[in-house]
């Protein structure tokens, strides 16, 4: 019988403690470091007593690489981790306990890291205040004072329909109407999928077809500002804009 696991995700960043502490003393059983340096930073020799302190303790680690200093990297890639760990696609499996440290990364981790537990839904963010701080070639903090749980509050992503045409429109730029319609159908995305005639005896999209279009992708993608509608000759092509962009790469984890 599978057991749920109590699994940390934690930036590894200038810490030592704030990332060894909590994981001891909140009994950890695995814990997942996001790991990234800038080409011009030497990785501090403290990374490697990060992995020896944690297996001296019984808790297995991983790394993962993700950019500590992008918001929409983050924002991916933690939320990617929750949903993998807490939400198994196995009937057999078993939902572990997910646990994200907004202590150990840069501020933007840490605002990603929030974003994707508000997202999902499904994993407990805290903050571990540290008992004294350093700065130089030590690690920031030393020791744990106290971690703090910190509360979530639901938040609308896009739906996956919507996150496929914002894959699709960041890939192949602007599309017309009637090039999403057939996207959708190929797809099978729910906009054609349950319209009751998608197409006529011609193969052309019907107006209910637009129609849907219009009101599940379209109108709540252009209410974010994630996508721009404009007339080129006598079509309407559909673009994406930069936060349309930007939202494809922190939400297109549920693609997979």
């Amino acid at each position: 019988m599978n057991v749920a696991e109590r699994v940390h995700v934690m930036p590894l960043g200038f810490e030592h403690d704030r990332i060894v502490e909590p994981a001891r003393e909140y009994r950890a059983d695995r814990v997942i470091l996001l790991d990234w340096l800038a080409d011009d930073i030497e990785r501090p020799a403290y990374h490697d007593d990060v992995l020896a302190d944690l297996d001296a303790a019984g808790i297995d680690a991983e790394r993962r690489d993700c950019d500590l200093f992008d918001l929409y990297d983050s924002i991916a890639v933690i939320a990617e981790i929750v949903t993998d760990e807490a939400t198994p696609d196995d009937a057999d499996d078993v939902a572990n306990d997910v646990y994200v440290n907004l202590a150990t990364g840069s501020k933007i981790t840490a605002i990603g890291g929030m974003i994707a537990c508000m997202v999902t839904g499904a994993a407990t963010p805290y903050y571990v205040r540290a008992e004294r701080y350093a700065s130089g070639t030590e690690p920031v903090g030393y020791g744990m004072e106290l971690a703090i749980d910190l509360p979530t509050y639901p938040m609308d992503r896009p739906d996956y329909q919507q996150i496929a045409v914002l894959d699709r429109l960041a890939d192949e730029g602007p599309c017309s109407k009637k090039e999403l319609i057939r996207f959708g159908a190929e797809w099978e995305l729910p906009f054609v999928d349950d319209c009751d005639r998608p197409f006529d005896a011609a193969g052309k999209p019907t107006k209910q077809s637009y129609a849907r279009l219009r009101r599940h992708v379209v109108e709540p993608l252009e209410e974010r500002g994630f996508v721009t509608v404009e007339s080129v000759g006598t079509t309407r092509q559909v673009r994406a804009t930069e936060a349309g962009r930007n939202a494809r790469t922190a939400f297109g984890y549920v693609l997979d």
